[in-house]
This record gives C-alpha cells, structure tokens and sequence, in this order.
C-alpha cells in the first residue's frame, strides 16, 4: 500500500526536474538568440562607420581637389574626403587665398557645387588640432626639402599637404598617401631629415 504513494511521489520529483531542465534550456536559447544578434548589430555597425570613414582612391581624391581649386581659385586643398553635409558623395576642405577655412561640396560628377564655411575645422582637426596650436603651410625652398625628405622616405607617395608641426617632436610635417593607402603625418627635422610618421585613421 505504500509502494503507490512513494512511487507517484518520485514521478513528480522527475517531472519537476525535467521541468526546470527545460526551462534552463528555453532561457540558454534565449541568451545565445540575444547575444548573437547584439553580436551581429555592433558588427553591422562597425561596417558602417568603417564605409563612412573609408578614404578616398588616389584618382577620385585628384578629381576632388580639382574641382575645389576650380570652384575657389588660389585655395589650398587640405584634405579631400567622402560623403559630406546635404549628402554630398564628397567634399574638399581647403584654405583660401586670404586664410580662410572653407568646405567645397563636391558631386558624383566631380563638380563643385556649393561652398561652406568651415567652422568646425578650425577650432578642431587642422586649425588648433587638440591643442597643437596654429599650422601654417611651408613655401619656397623649405616646402621643397620637406618633401624631398618624405619622399625619399616613402617612394611613390602622395603628398597632401606640408606645413609647421607645433607639438615640439618635430619643425615640420607632410601629411601623405603612401602607395598602399596608408595615411601619414610625417615629421620632419629642423636638418630636413624626417624624425617619425604617424598613421591617421581614415576620416569621418
């Protein structure tokens, strides 16, 4: 007689167990499904900003910068990049003439359409750089044994752009392309020598 209770008794302790197996499997399922897919979000994400960010072909940032120094005569092109405000596919910033900075809106056809102040530019990237100070652009013989510097170094590179460096490693600076697509900020000696380069991420 008591061979029945004890016996519905250990059926229910294993019903119970097999229950809670269950649930802990249903709640794994559910964890893996959640962290899979916050997974694959922040991978998404970083193959967006990697896209935003992605630096421009030799040829296409040649065709950028023309079209900026077309749209302002007697600029300097500092930087040519993709994408842009309105949704422009690229833009050029660049200093004018009489030292301002500006940003030139560029379409898919390589023509300057519009022309913008560039205020953040200024007090940030180039203009103050984080508190490196002013950046003036090198001229004459020195602009030129700069660059014979950095090209030496780096055969076949493109140079961007070359001015002042006022972070104390180094007098001077050539921002450049190398022939992989790899930017740098190169500094260069009071001698003309260059010290050490620096990688830049590919802009925003």
């Amino acid at each position: 007689m008591l061979t029945t209770p004890i016996r519905k008794t250990a059926m229910a302790v294993a019903a119970l167990g097999a229950l809670g197996l269950g649930g802990s499997a249903i709640a794994g399922a559910a964890d893996s499904s959640g962290t899979g897919s916050s997974s694959s979000t922040q991978t998404q994400t970083r193959d967006r900003d990697h896209g935003r960010r992605q630096a421009l072909a030799a040829a296409d940032a040649a065709k950028v910068k023309a079209a900026a120094v077309a749209k302002v005569p007697g600029a300097t092109v500092l930087e040519a990049e993709a994408g842009g405000p309105d949704g422009t596919p690229y833009h050029a910033h660049i200093r004018t003439s009489d030292g301002k900075l500006e940003v030139v809106l560029v379409n898919a056809s390589f023509a300057a359409t519009a022309v913008q102040a560039d205020d953040g530019r200024g007090g940030g990237r180039h203009g103050g750089r984080g508190g490196h100070g002013a950046e003036t652009a090198l001229t004459g013989d020195t602009k030129d044994r700069v660059e014979a510097a950095v090209t030496a170094k780096y055969p076949g590179a493109t140079i961007e752009r070359t001015e002042t460096n006022t972070d104390g490693s180094a007098p001077y600076e050539s921002h450049i392309r190398t022939s992989d697509g790899t930017e740098l900020e190169v500094r260069v000696s009071k001698d003309f020598a260059v010290v050490d380069a620096q990688q830049h991420p590919a802009h925003p």
